[in-house]
């Protein structure tokens, strides 16, 4: 019988690893899972730390970073560690999740970056990045731009925003 090593790191920072027959690892890696999604329990009962979870999701938790002011959601404070990128990323989350808007025009996230306090030359050219990797979806073109956050780049805004709360 061959013993089998397994090592995960999730992004929210949960390990797990595990060491034994391969019915074994995959039993416990599949109920590690099954403890990182949404919603999910750990073997204490308690509510897991994801990002994705409902208490760090609720408004609550973007109302303490965020504020609507002139129907834009602007930053309320202008973190000193807090890229103009990571700014554009937290509005987007924001929007999605306290608003119910799955898309934002480039114009308005323009004006929320500016009146949060940055300076982006360009917004396409900021968030290029984040729309190779996956994070943030554009559709159109010029003007007519609109951005919709990825859950992957829900993820990463949480990370930012989480920064700045804990601050």
């Amino acid at each position: 019988m061959t013993n089998f090593r397994l090592r995960l790191k999730h992004p929210s920072g949960a390990e797990f690893e595990a060491e034994g027959p391969a019915e074994f690892i995959l039993t416990e890696k599949t109920s590690f899972l099954k403890t990182l999604e949404p919603g999910g329990k750990d073997s204490s009962g308690a509510a897991t730390n994801t990002p994705k979870s409902e208490a760090e999701q609720s408004a609550v938790f973007w109302d303490r970073i965020t504020v609507k002011k002139n129907d834009l959601t602007i930053l309320k404070i202008k973190p000193p560690g807090m890229t103009a990128r990571e700014a554009a990323l937290v509005l987007l989350a924001a929007s999605k999740i306290r608003e119910g808007r799955q898309e934002t025009s480039a114009i308005t996230l323009s004006k929320a970056v500016k009146a949060s306090g940055y300076t982006p030359a360009r917004l396409d050219r900021l968030l290029a990045g984040d729309i190779k990797a996956g994070r943030i979806n554009a559709s159109g073109t010029k003007r007519n731009c609109v951005y919709a956050i990825t859950d992957s780049g829900i993820e990463a805004a949480w990370l930012a925003a989480r920064r700045v709360a804990s601050d």
